[in-house]
């Protein structure tokens, strides 16, 4: 396993490698954009037990789909945080499946007390006033959304972490295996 920075986060961005249970009996179609065909999965319990040094006042944004939204409260649950509101990310496009799901959701949750701990500072989080359902543009498979950073950059204190993390992020600790850094 990677080793996490020896940093206690404020902030930490999660988007974890769900293993997806729908259709786990299934032979998987190599063709069609199962997670399990881009990168390597884990069960929920594999992810609780990843856990980042995070700070006694923090902010989680976990995500999660719409099949496994359970999932996003487990961890919150296991890693002491606080779940606030649920975010909607509307992608471009009808989306895929019998009921043409073009939507994922972030768990925004808080570890510790609120006071001291608030999210937002000076009225720069404007952006996040005007609801919780986000239409912002698609990437390659899995990838999410700058818009996300921007938002969560304005309304979260540092030190900021995306766990599996894709790319570096300016300002931002990544962790993840597809992100070369040294």
């Amino acid at each position: 396993m990677i080793p996490f920075p020896n940093v206690e986060f404020k902030t930490i961005v999660v988007d974890p490698p769900w293993t997806p249970k729908l259709n786990a009996g299934f032979k998987r179609d190599k063709s069609k954009a199962y997670p399990d065909n881009y990168y390597p999965t884990l069960t929920l319990d594999e992810i609780i037990k990843i856990k980042p040094p995070i700070a006694s006042q923090a902010h989680l944004y976990i995500w999660c789909i719409s099949q496994h939204v359970n999932w996003a409260y487990s961890l919150a649950e296991a890693w002491n945080a606080e779940p606030i509101i649920l975010w909607t990310w509307k992608k471009p496009g009808l989306g895929v499946g019998r009921f043409r799901c073009n939507t994922e959701h972030i768990l925004v949750t808080r570890v510790g007390n609120r006071m001291g701990n608030p999210f937002g500072s000076g009225g720069r989080h404007s952006q996040a006033t005007n609801g919780t359902c986000f239409e912002w543009g698609r990437g390659r498979h899995s990838e999410k959304p700058q818009e996300l950073y921007d938002l969560v950059s304005t309304l979260s204190p540092g030190p900021k972490l995306d766990m599996y993390a894709r790319k570096e992020r300016e300002g931002w600790y990544v962790w993840g295996n597809e992100v070369q850094k040294d």
